[in-house]
């Protein structure tokens, strides 16, 4: 066994990955949602220490998200309204999957999804690509060229006994072939082209597909490994939907405009817009803008929208009246990052319009059952379960105090010696020339009179000529020899030619030393507070984290070692 037995405690609980459920607190957990935080193919592969890694991090997580339950987290309104804000944006996206989306894939696609969805594959490809292709630097080749070359090399792999390797290597276009032999490494179904990816998966270990061509070029692949995906494991229901959803590679170049034509259909038939009320509202908007700057503050719409007298109807749904008062919540869940600057009412209708169609989706999702949908679920208890361990975080995080004077006092006495401090420094004077003759010729005449070092320094230097030669102040370790000798010599010495990295040559003359000085606390008060903060909420996470990893309450599964093995 690989793993120490500290973690044989808690690991064990994955071994629901093979159809056994384990209990956290109380809590079940499935394969299903194990795989849905962390992906079956990055599992599989993982090494044994990245395993280790994983389990931790997933155990963690979720004993975060319970012990965040238990302490109400679910009752505090902020995170109730970011929770259901997360579940109404899942919704409305599969609303848009399944009115908009989906409808656009043909049953044969769909089929092909369903059957090959199920398994991973590993392949190479040699890549031939000409003069239209999509690459960063196309070779001159035409596309007629560049089908002829491809085909020779296709043939060309019966007929020797150098391997497709070789032939990657010596002819692909692919920049990364020269390195790695043509890997493309493993690839799901659903994320290259359809043409692509129906050639590849009809493939068998070790055979060469015909030429296959894409935006990049032409294609020669060849399958060398084959793998249970993680969609294997998946309940029909969410393999219906994953199939659905890999389906979209065949219309990608249709789902922008199927959904602006969507959005335009039911805008025109169930949508009415009050421009003349959104008009006064945005001129409104305008002139606390301009009261606004003229007191140097900055305008913010969310502010503004909160102080308006809410009774004009701005929109109406289906003959239903939405106003400012239905508006004002539903604008306050958005950052102000997130707000556009309106720089016109077209700008504030469209906003404005995008919240209407949220609404609409989300009682269309509402009414096409999608609550009670299993995906729908499981996309929501993931994102949940996120939340939480994120509020439990900054639960635990401040939690931590900030620390009294003395404790600051205390931490600084004990390390200002080694942390605190202003290093000792030197300034020098340079003077920097290019061969060594001339360098030794300048030594020689400041030898006899070192008073003309500035004169020299301005006529010579190749550096620092403008200030005679005066370098910044430095601390040890600058400026490779030339910085140790400045350390060796006396206030007032000139060191002799000194041979730069760069072949040059330069002659110092140390103007002063600066000692070494303590900082003193009010200068770095507030960032030992702050480290001394971080500590401690490291310390807590950690302490944390250790009870999760050690609970009794995580049993070993009996199929564990199959699991991790």
């Amino acid at each position: 066994m690989i793993l120490k037995i500290k973690l044989l405690v808690f690991v064990g609980f994955l071994s629901f990955l093979f159809g056994y459920v384990i209990n956290i607190n109380g809590s079940s957990f499935d394969e299903q949602d194990f795989y849905s935080k962390y992906s079956k193919s990055e599992w599989v592969k993982s090494s044994a220490k990245q395993k280790d890694r994983i389990l931790k991090d997933y155990v963690k997580r979720e004993s975060a998200s319970l012990a965040a339950i238990e302490e109400g987290f679910l009752f505090n309104p902020v995170l109730k309204n970011k929770l259901f804000n997360v579940e109404n944006q899942i919704l409305v996206n599969l609303v848009y999957d399944y009115t908009v989306a989906f409808p656009l894939v043909s049953g044969e696609v769909l089929a092909l999804s369903r059957s090959n969805l199920k398994k991973d594959v590993f392949i190479r490809h040699l890549l031939i690509s000409h003069n239209s292709s999509v690459i960063s630097s196309p070779p001159p080749r035409n596309p007629e060229e560049a089908l002829v070359l491809i085909k020779t090399i296709k043939d060309s792999l019966g007929s020797t006994d150098l391997s497709f390797e070789s032939f990657c290597k010596q002819h692909s276009d692919d920049p990364s072939a020269s390195r790695n032999e043509g890997v493309l490494g493993w690839l799901q179904w659903g994320v290259t082209p359809m043409n692509f990816q129906s050639s590849v998966w009809s493939l068998g270990l070790g055979e060469t597909s015909n030429i296959i061509e894409t935006e990049y070029g032409f294609h020669l692949v060849v399958v060398d490994s084959v793998r249970s995906s993680e969609f294997s494991s998946y309940d029909a229901d969410s393999y219906e939907y994953a199939a659905q959803r890999s389906s979209l590679v065949s219309v990608r170049d249709l789902l922008k405009d199927a959904s602006l034509a969507y959005d335009r259909e039911i805008l025109s038939e169930r949508v009415v817009v009050y421009e003349n009320q959104i008009n006064i509202l945005f001129n409104q908007m305008l002139e606390s803008k301009e009261e606004l700057s003229t007191t140097g503050q900055s305008f913010d719409f969310r502010d503004f929208i909160k102080n308006l007298s809410l009774g004009s109807v701005l929109f109406s749904v289906d003959e239903k009246h939405y106003g400012a008062k239905w508006f004002l919540p539903q604008v306050l869940q958005f950052p102000k990052s997130k707000i556009p600057d309106f720089n016109s009412s077209q700008e504030l209708i469209g906003f404005l319009q995008n919240i209407i169609m949220q609404k609409i989706a989300i009682k269309e999702g509402a009414n096409m059952g999608l609550f009670d949908n299993d995906y729908f679920k499981k996309r929501v208890g993931v994102e949940q379960s996120r939340v939480l361990y994120d509020s439990y975080l900054k639960y635990l995080v401040n939690s931590i105090e900030t620390p009294d004077s003395s404790r600051v006092q205390s931490y600084y006495n004990k390390n200002k010696e080694e942390k605190y401090f202003d290093p000792e420094k030197v300034i020098v004077r340079q003077i920097k020339v290019a061969s060594k003759n001339l360098s030794d010729s300048l030594y020689s005449i400041l030898s006899l009179d070192d008073s003309l070092f500035k004169s020299i320094s301005s006529e010579f230097s190749l550096a620092y000529s403008q200030t005679e030669g005066l370098m910044d102040p430095f601390e040890r370790g600058k400026f490779n020899f030339m910085g140790e000798a400045a350390f060796i010599l006396g206030v007032g010495d000139i060191s002799r030619p000194i041979e730069n990295p760069d072949k040059t040559f330069s002659i110092i003359r140390v103007e002063e030393k600066i000692d070494k000085k303590i900082i003193p606390i009010n200068r770095v008060y507030k960032r030992i507070e702050s480290l001394i903060m971080k500590e401690s909420q490291e310390k807590i996470k950690i302490s944390t984290f250790d009870s999760f990893l050690n609970n009794p309450e995580l049993k070993l599964g009996d199929k564990y070692e199959k699991f991790y093995n």
